[in-house]
């Protein structure tokens, strides 16, 4: 602002030096432009290094030391008639000609090398450190040039035009600052707050251009990647990681693009998500485009932890339910044998061996069947969910339910049924109530095929088993035992998890067993 101020005092002086018809009144006005010329270049200077770096360079030490030679000058032109070191005299041709001292060649080296060397020197650096800066440098490095270029030929080789050139310099350097400050908004603190906030963010975040390659980035980016400033700058970004470029794909595709990414591995993995955004400019054209990285490696391991305590809590319910299950069957079978087997001892002890030959060949049907009720129950056990998945499980039960029994079995699920979409309770329960259909296909549909397929309804998930099996007329119960703690069973299962279990059938159509659970546990 004082600069600005000197800079509007000596225009002035300069068109009053120029509108001025005696010598006399000339030199008083050049002399008083000499005056004002050296703050206005010192101030110049002042302000380029304070705006490279601010509270840096421009000390009350540099201050000082700067205010020193403006100080001497000013004595000099004060007593410049004692020793004229400063002009030695003034003629009239057309325009004021000086004839400079030796003192006035100092300072103009001083003032129009020394200071201006300095400019290059400070404004250089910041070019080449500060890319956002860039086009304010240009400017002022323009006006500058132009404007001290127009100085010197003003003063070394005069001309008789309206305006000095001098003046058309000056005015133009001051327009260049005045775009540079107002335009670009330097001394905004706004834009500098933006780049603090971007600089001390913990996600990281990468700006592409176009063609998918690295303009810029802050420090959590450069962190995550591994790669310094130099090596990330230039890079397409499908060289640091495919599935940014996937990302990328989507963006171009949707208009948005968001997913995970991996960085090292073994316990030291850390986890990402990416999130991908358009940068567009006032018309609406795209000029590149946003990566945002954030880290949800925490997050992923609280998950995991609580998936693991949820896997174990269903571990427990589930060894309950089957204790249950297995003192219910067990005990009804060991109940028939018990009865059968008094029943035999009564009718031998009479002498009928035909009867009691019957009753025997039931114990042994009886006895049979519970063993592979047991052996059945202990390959359901040994199939267990941790680190599988439920769809992987089920498709590998399937597998050895049909080599072991020969009935043919078929999965079908949707794509839109993910695989992760059950809670660790849903799918051991669920599990169960498919084995248990199952078991009851076996032992009593002669079935030669069953099929199994999954449904997304609502917010449920609809499981249908369907066998190809004689089929029973809804409301009889075919087995004086096992049928009856099966379907129990299963309904049990279902209600606890907020399911529901229906069976359709008739002689001759097959079974069909109808799940529906929720996708989240109630």
């Amino acid at each position: 602002m004082i600069t600005s101020l000197f800079a509007a005092a000596w225009a002035a002086s300069s068109l009053l030096e120029t509108a001025s018809l005696d010598l006399a009144t000339r030199i008083a006005w050049f002399k008083v432009q000499a005056v004002i010329q050296l703050p206005i270049i010192t101030g110049i200077t002042c302000f380029i290094l304070e705006y490279t770096w601010p509270g840096r360079w421009l000390t009350r030490r540099n201050l000082a030391l700067s205010s020193f030679p403006i100080i001497l000058y000013i004595g000099m032109m004060l007593t410049n008639d004692r020793h004229h070191l400063v002009w030695r005299s003034f003629s009239m041709m057309g325009t004021l000609h000086p004839e400079q001292g030796p003192g006035s060649w100092l300072m103009g080296i001083y003032f129009l090398v020394v200071l201006e060397a300095l400019n290059l020197i400070v404004l250089g650096w910041l070019f080449l450190h500060s890319p956002q800066h860039r086009w304010p440098v240009v400017l002022m490095l323009v006006g500058q040039f132009v404007g001290r270029t127009l100085f010197m030929i003003d003063r070394f080789y005069p001309t008789n035009s309206v305006l000095p050139l001098d003046l058309l310099g000056m005015s133009f350097e001051f327009l260049m600052y005045a775009i540079v400050l107002f335009g670009f908004r330097i001394l905004d603190p706004i834009p500098l707050a933006r780049q603090t906030a971007i600089e001390q963010l913990q996600a990281g975040m990468l700006v592409l251009d176009p063609q998918g390659k690295i303009v810029g980035s802050n420090p959590a980016a450069r962190s995550i990647l591994g790669s310094p400033t130099k090596r990330l700058l230039g890079r397409l970004i499908q060289d640091l990681s495919p599935a940014c470029a996937g990302l990328i794909g989507n963006l171009q595709a949707t208009g948005q693009g968001q997913g995970e990414i991996s960085q090292g591995s073994g316990p030291g993995t850390r986890y990402y998500q990416v999130e991908a955004s358009a940068l567009n400019d006032w018309r609406g054209l795209a000029v590149g485009r946003l990566l945002m990285l954030h880290d949800i490696t925490e997050q992923k391991r609280a998950q995991s932890q609580l998936l693991e305590q949820q896997r174990a809590l269903a571990m427990l319910q589930e060894r309950e339910q089957l204790a249950r299950e297995l003192h219910d069957s067990l005990g009804q079978a060991f109940a028939f044998v018990n009865t059968q087997g008094q029943a035999i001892h009564r009718l031998l002890s009479r002498g009928d061996v035909t009867t009691a030959d019957e009753f025997t060949s039931r114990l042994v049907e009886v006895a049979r069947e519970a063993d592979v009720d047991i052996r059945e129950s202990i390959l359901g056990l040994r199939v267990t969910l941790s680190g599988q998945g439920f769809f992987p499980v089920l498709a590998q039960y399937l597998a050895q339910y049909q080599k072991n029994y020969g009935i043919q079995t078929r999965l079908e699920k949707p794509e839109t049924i993910p695989d992760g979409i059950f809670e660790s309770l849903i799918e051991v329960q669920l599990l169960r109530i498919l084995q248990e259909a199952l078991t009851n296909v076996r032992k009593h549909a002669g079935a030669r095929s069953v099929q199994i397929a999954f449904g997304l309804e609502n917010e449920c998930i609809r499981v249908t088993v369907q066998d190809d099996g004689q089929g029973f007329e809804s409301g009889v119960r075919l087995d004086p035992f096992s049928e009856h703690v099966g379907l129990r069973v299963m309904r049990e299962r279902a209600i606890e998890i907020g399911g529901s279990v229906e069976i359709f059938s008739a002689p001759g159509a097959g079974t069909r067993v109808v799940v529906e659970v929720p996708m989240n546990s109630k």
